[in-house]
């Protein structure tokens, strides 16, 4: 059976900080990079409300800006390696809670580097990696409506935000 359409709301990194995550992603998880940019996941599938609801919300926040400051690669139990933020949470923790609600839950924001469904046969070092990914800093003005049909590439639906 078909895996049903999935959207979410997601921060792209802009072009600068992309110049340096891609080619890494591409080389550590070749099948990930080809579905989807990297990016931070802002709202998951499964807590989005109603597109109407989206829209307005995303409507009524306007025009944003935050930054997030990144630490260096970590590799997970289950073998994913991430970026996570030392900075720029308590903006992107607001930012949910204005689209989701009283439903917003505390959500770990992060760049999936290999995603832990491709992690398998990984042998990689995450210190490989390090000294060109530490510090990376990315700010943030447009949020991204993505979706993706059965096990597709995603697609951008709508782009909410400033765009200068």
């Amino acid at each position: 059976m078909p895996r049903p359409t999935r959207r979410q709301l997601t921060l792209f990194l802009p072009p600068a900080q992309q110049a340096i995550v891609e080619p890494i992603r591409q080389r550590l998880d070749p099948r990930q990079h080809a579905l989807v940019p990297a990016h931070v996941t802002l709202c998951r599938d499964d807590e989005l409300p109603s597109l109407d609801v989206v829209d307005r919300r995303l409507a009524d926040l306007g025009a944003f800006a935050f930054t997030m400051h990144f630490s260096g690669p970590q590799r997970l139990a289950d073998g994913a390696i991430l970026l996570r933020p030392t900075l720029g949470t308590d903006s992107y923790q607001r930012v949910r809670q204005s689209i989701l609600g009283s439903s917003a839950k505390v959500h770990g924001a992060h760049i999936t580097l290999l995603h832990p469904r491709h992690a398998t046969d990984s042998t990689f070092d995450p210190s490989e990696i390090a000294p060109l990914l530490t510090g990376l800093t990315a700010t943030f003005r447009i949020i991204t409506l993505i979706e993706q049909c059965g096990q597709g590439p995603w697609r951008v639906r709508q782009e909410y935000g400033a765009l200068t």
